[in-house]
C-alpha cells in the first residue's frame, strides 16, 4: 500500500510545484502593472534612480544598405559567406557570445529592471550627437498595415524623423509622450516626420499582431498610418547596438536625412526632453534646408 500511495503523491506534488510557478508569474505580472506610467505626471516630483549616462552614441559603423534579394539569393550568399573562413569565425564567435549572454540572463531580468527605475534609465542628452561621431540607423525589413513590404531606410533617407520602437503595451505610453508632442508641431511639415516600428520578437506574439493588424488600422490616426512598421522577427543584437536593453520600454531617436542617429530617448517623456526634442528637430531641419539649398546652387 505505502508504494502506491507513494506513485499517487509524485504526480500531486508536481502539479503544486507547477502551480506555485504560476502564481509567482502572475505576482510579478502584478508588480510591472503597478508601475506608474503616466506620461503627463510631473517627474520631478519622484525622481526615479538613474544608474548610468545616456549613451554618447548607438548605432552602426556602416551607412545601412538594403538588401532587395529573394530568398534564394539570400540563401545562396549565406552559402558562400561559409567559405569565406574568416567572416565565418567571426560570425561564429559572436553567436558564441550572443548564446552566453541569453543563456545567463534571468527571464525576468527586463521586469525586475522595470522595478528599480519605473521605466526611466536615464535622462536624455541635452544636445545633439555630432554628425560625424553619430552612428547609422540599420535598415528594418518589415510589413506596413496594408501587409506590403517595406524598409525603413527608404522612408529615413532626405527627411528628419523621430523614429520609434515599441516591444509590449507597457512601452506604448512612454513612446506616445513624445510622439504626441512631436506631431503638434511637426505634423504638417512634410521634411519631418515619424516613423513607428512595431517590433514583435515572439513567435505567438506575432500570430496574434497579424490578426489585429485591421483593428490597428482603424484605431490609428491617419497621418501616423503611411509610416508604421510591423517587425515581426528578432532583432536582440541590434537591439544592443542601439542600446535597447529592456522590451518593456518605449524608445525614441532623432535620425537625420543621412540615416544618422542624432538623439536618443527613452521612457516617459519630460517637458526637458520635449522642449529639446522639437528645439533639435527644428534645428536639423533648417541645416538639411540650407544642405539642399548650397547644393542646387553648385549645380
Amino acid at each position: 500500500m505505502a508504494p502506491f500511495i507513494a506513485l499517487f503523491r509524485q504526480p500531486t506534488a508536481r502539479l503544486a510545484q507547477n502551480i506555485n510557478g504560476i502564481r509567482t508569474t502572475a505576482l510579478i505580472t502584478q508588480r510591472l502593472l503597478s508601475v506608474k506610467t503616466d506620461p503627463t505626471a510631473d517627474q520631478k516630483a519622484e525622481q526615479p534612480k538613474f544608474f548610468r549616462q545616456p549613451p554618447s552614441v548607438v548605432g552602426a559603423l556602416d551607412a545601412p544598405t538594403v538588401d532587395r534579394n529573394g530568398w534564394l539569393d539570400r540563401k545562396k550568399q549565406k552559402l558562400r559567406d561559409i567559405t569565406n573562413y574568416d567572416k565565418a569565425f567571426a560570425a561564429h564567435a559572436a553567436e558564441r557570445r550572443h548564446l552566453v549572454e541569453e543563456a545567463t540572463k534571468s527571464y525576468f531580468a527586463d521586469v525586475h529592471e522595470m522595478r528599480k527605475h519605473g521605466g526611466k534609465m536615464y535622462h536624455a542628452s541635452p544636445k545633439l550627437i555630432k554628425a560625424e561621431k553619430a552612428g547609422y540607423m540599420p535598415d528594418f525589413e518589415g510589413t506596413n498595415l496594408e501587409r506590403k513590404p517595406i524598409h525603413t531606410t527608404d522612408i529615413l533617407k532626405d527627411k528628419i524623423s523621430l523614429m520609434s520602437f515599441v516591444y509590449a503595451k507597457y512601452g506604448e505610453p512612454h513612446a506616445n509622450s513624445f510622439i504626441e508632442p512631436f506631431l503638434k508641431r511637426f505634423g504638417d511639415k512634410k521634411d519631418i516626420q515619424l516613423v513607428e516600428v512595431n517590433v514583435q520578437e515572439n513567435f505567438l506574439k506575432q500570430l496574434l499582431l497579424k490578426a489585429f493588424v485591421p483593428t490597428i488600422r482603424k484605431n490609428l490616426a491617419e497621418e501616423r498610418k503611411a509610416n508604421y512598421v510591423l517587425l515581426m522577427k528578432d532583432i536582440t543584437r541590434v537591439r544592443k547596438m542601439l542600446d535597447m536593453t529592456n522590451q518593456y520600454i518605449g524608445y525614441v531617436f532623432l535620425v537625420d536625412e543621412n540615416c544618422k542617429i542624432r538623439w536618443v530617448a527613452h521612457g516617459n517623456a519630460t517637458s526637458e526632453e520635449i522642449g529639446n526634442m522639437l528645439g533639435m528637430t527644428e534645428y536639423l531641419n533648417e541645416k538639411r534646408t540650407k544642405g539642399v539649398k548650397a547644393e542646387d546652387k553648385q549645380k
